[in-house]
């Protein structure tokens, strides 16, 4: 039984963006991939609830970064779930080269029955007498966000095919990179995102377009995507080093 799981990782082409650097949804991708294995050593893995008629749902997810690693980097990757709640548990991650942290991130979870949709506890799905570490790689809490979200339009985004996932529904990663699509590469480059957080809350499908609309709260940009008919797929917070979108 492994509490926290680190994966010896490089940082190849295809996760890069322009800067050379692992793009901003492959941290997302990367912190997604390297879960499903652990899961599935801890007997929770997408596998082991399918024979349940139970799904992994993520519910939120976020990322601080302090340094993006470059092309063909070696870093390590970590993974660690907290103790969970009846419906809900949180896992934690983070990217590191040695004794730096180069990005750390979060994620809330729920088991949801595809036969049923309704939720299901959490808690009974870990192994009996699983320990959890005291580590936690982002203490502040999730962002709220005003459900009557009425903000700046500045994009729109088809989805594609290729942003299905097996279930039939947009792909969490392809929502970020659907957002990050938004923007020009040195427009993106220029921003300089050190924190992305991202709240699903409607699931999309092909051939659905979403609208974009951002607004300043504090010294955060809050982003939401609504569908044709007005109900938010996403909430998205992002922080810049220089403060701007």
């Amino acid at each position: 039984m492994i509490p926290k799981y680190d994966v010896p990782m490089l940082i190849y082409p295809s996760r890069t963006d322009s800067s050379a650097r692992l793009s901003v949804p492959d941290c997302f991708a990367l912190f997604m991939d390297i879960a499903a294995p652990h899961a599935a050593m801890l007997g929770c893995g997408t596998e082991d609830l399918a024979k349940q008629d139970l799904f992994w749902l993520t519910v939120k997810s976020k990322i601080k970064i302090l340094r993006r690693p470059r092309m063909m980097e070696d870093v390590t990757v970590s993974t660690w779930p907290r103790k969970p709640e009846e419906t809900r548990c949180i896992r934690d991650y983070s990217i590191t080269k040695g004794d730096e942290t180069l990005v750390l991130g979060k994620t809330l979870w729920a088991v949801i029955n595809i036969k049923t949709g309704k939720l299901n506890r959490v808690d009974v799905l870990y192994p009996e007498g699983f320990q959890t570490i005291s580590d936690i790689a982002i203490e502040e809490p999730f962002t709220k966000f005003d459900r009557e979200f009425e903000g700046e339009p500045f994009g729109t985004y088809t989805v594609r095919s290729t942003d299905i996932d097996f279930g039939g529904h947009m792909n969490n990663i392809a929502y970020i990179r659907a957002f990050t699509s938004l923007f020009s590469a040195k427009e993106w480059q220029d921003l300089k995102v050190s924190e992305l957080e991202i709240h699903y809350k409607s699931p999309c499908f092909e051939g659905n377009t979403l609208s974009f609309e951002k607004k300043q709260v504090e010294d955060s940009t809050h982003i939401c995507a609504k569908l044709p008919d007005g109900k938010i797929a996403i909430f998205i917070a992002m922080k810049t080093r220089n403060n701007a979108l």
